[in-house]
This record gives C-alpha cells, structure tokens and sequence, in this order.
C-alpha cells in the first residue's frame, strides 16, 4: 500500500458550506486519514475517502463502545436485567475468588480490579509475532477467550481507574453465553441490519470475535451510528435504542482527574468517562488508537467520523506511528 498519501489520492465530495470544511480537509491530508464523513443536521457534508485505502477499516478500540451498545441491547431485550449484574451470573468461570464480585458495570467503566497488563502483540498476533502474523504460513493465534477468563483480579473493585482492553475481552464472551451467538451476529441484528450498515468484526482462530478491537466499518457507517445515538435512538421515527440506556451508557463515570491517574491518560483532555465512551466538552466521543474516531455533538446536531488503515508491512507507517501528526488530535477542535 502506497504509504504516504498524497492530495491526489483522495476522492472529496462537499455537500455544503466549505469555509470549516477547507481546514478539515486540508488536515485530514496532512495526518494520513483514509476516511472523514461528516454530518450537519441528519444530512452529510462532506465525505472523503483515500481511493488506494479499503472502505471498511479497523477501528481499533472504537471497537470497546460497540461493546458497550452490546449491553444496553441486552438491556432493553430484557437478557439482563442491568449493569449492576455480576458478570458471574453468565460467566459460570468466575463464580470462584477474587472475581465473583465484579459487576457488568465495574467492565464498562474500567474499574474491575482484573490485571492491567496488555499486549497488543500476544493478544493479537501468533506467538506475539508479526513476522508470523504476516507470513504466507498459518500460524494459530492466541484463544482471547481462554485469556481474559484466566486473567487474575490485583485489586479491588472501583478501587482506581485503569484502561483495561483485557477486561473488555469478557463482554464478547458475556454475549455469547446469553445470546449463543458471537457479538457481532447479535449487534448485527440489533444495529447495523436496521441502519444498513455494512461491516466486519475479526475473530481468533477458535471464532471468538475480539473486544478491546476488532470492528471493521465504513466511516459512513460509524456516523449513522452517531446519528442514531444524536437522534436518542430513533431511526425514521422507530425506535432502535431507548433514550435512557444511551444516557446511562454515556453519562461521564470519572473525571478527567481520574483518568490522569492511570499512565496511559496522564495528559489527557477528555473531560471523562462513561461506559466505554468518552466525553469531550459537550462531545459524545468513541476513540480508538492511531486516532480513530466517532464524536457527536448533539447540541450542533453534527456527527463526524474519522478512520485511518493500518498498514504494519509498511516502513514508512510503523515510523509514523510514533509520531503525533498521524493521532489526528485537533479533529475534535476543527469540528
């Protein structure tokens, strides 16, 4: 994959007012993105695209507020009755120590006391290899269903906020007990079927959808998510979503001064954190790494999404990763 971009690379259709939009774009250039859809008042403004770049694209950790839906789906389809529930009640595994007493509530707010440690590498890839990963020769990758129910408890609940993707790994298997389908058969039916979305959601070798990412999605598709969540739920007057679950869902849970305890959010600017969606001022925010992004404003009635491809076999894209420009981090400012 041609890795930089360049201006002429990009498709850039503009439906409405440009003189917000020129910076945007301009930006949207500069950092790499493959996609930027944006919408203003239920209708789209601008939608570009990167012509060398796939339309469905991984979104890394925006993958944990799906998640999130997930439950509130389970909710509302009276599967469980709410997120005061002890995940033990589904996951038969932890009715024993430490973990007995984490509560469906304790996953989506990262505040579960499991073990902090994370390795994008042996999670993801076999043996914690890319090399195996991205070689011609099948290598079986890791049971991320096995991990995360052996994962131990270090702390007590609510004890501290902590990032936790490992922990976010439990819901998909929390889905699957109740349901008896993989979460993303079940938020298929439930969302993406009803606002014509198309995606992908990518699985280990045993067929256990991930959590903490996994989630491949048109940035199009991202924002009629956003719409629907602006909109309190309703699609062309039927409701998807009950109101209520989306402000429990993304009613802020820990302060900005909370998150800055934990290392990786030190220097954070989010003003909070719900169930795994974030809050940025007035934002209603999912964020994922390497700067993938839903934000809804719905005072403004605007939706806007951004996503980058990943592109680990090239150089050029590994360097970059470790460089700030490609994070995008100004695209909640521009919009």
């Amino acid at each position: 994959m041609t890795f930089p971009p360049n201006k002429e690379d990009y498709k850039i259709k503009i439906y409405g007012e440009t003189d917000k939009l020129d910076k945007i774009i301009d930006e949207s250039i500069k950092t790499f993105s493959s996609s930027i859809t944006i919408y203003k008042d239920n209708k789209k403004i601008l939608d570009m695209c990167n012509k060398n770049d796939d339309i469905l694209i991984e979104t890394l950790s925006v993958t944990k507020s799906f998640c999130a839906l997930a439950i509130m789906f389970l909710i509302q389809d009276g599967l469980i009755k709410s997120v005061e529930d002890l995940v033990c009640m589904y996951v038969k595994c932890w009715c024993y120590g430490k973990k007995k007493d984490i509560k469906i509530k304790h996953i989506l707010s990262h505040t579960s006391g499991l073990d902090k440690y994370w390795s994008y590498e042996n999670f993801m890839w076999p043996e914690g290899s890319l090399d195996y990963f991205l070689s011609d020769k099948r290598y079986k990758r890791p049971n991320v269903a096995e991990i995360v129910m052996a994962t131990d408890k270090v702390s007590e609940n609510e004890s501290g906020w902590y990032y936790n993707d490992t922990a976010v790994q439990i819901i998909p298997v929390l889905v699957k007990n109740i349901t008896g389908i993989q979460i993303d058969k079940y938020l298929n039916k439930k969302l993406f079927k009803p606002l014509g979305i198309k995606y992908k959601w990518n699985k280990d070798d045993d067929g256990n959808s991930y959590g903490p990412n996994g989630l491949s999605i048109s940035s199009d598709g991202l924002c009629k998510v956003g719409l629907l969540i602006m909109n309190n739920g309703m699609l062309d007057k039927k409701k998807i979503l009950d109101n209520e679950l989306i402000k429990q869902m993304t009613k802020i849970r820990t302060s900005q001064k909370e998150m800055r305890k934990c290392p990786m959010f030190s220097k954070t600017t989010f003003s909070g954190y719900g169930y795994l969606w974030y809050k940025y001022n007035d934002f209603i925010v999912a964020e994922g790494f390497l700067g993938q992004m839903l934000i809804i404003d719905k005072k403004r009635k605007i939706v806007a999404s951004r996503l980058l491809q990943t592109k680990w076999e090239n150089k050029k894209f590994e360097k970059e990763i470790n460089k700030e420009k490609i994070y995008f981090g100004i695209f909640k400012d521009l919009i």
